[in-house]
């Protein structure tokens, strides 16, 4: 009777973060790695036109 009590109290412990919609996480971690690799091509745009204009 009281043994549904805490393993509801464990699932709301457990999933306390889960107000953000599992498509916006999604979507989330999409646009992280757009720019992420948006990052990495424009350092190494940056390196080599460095490197072109010091040769």
């Amino acid at each position: 009777m009281n043994n549904s009590e805490p393993q509801e109290q464990k699932k709301s412990a457990k999933y306390a973060d889960s107000s953000i919609s599992d498509k916006a996480f999604k979507r989330a971690i999409i646009w992280f790695c757009i720019y992420c690799t948006l990052f990495i091509v424009g350092v190494i745009f940056m390196v080599n036109a460095d490197g072109l204009s010091m040769g």
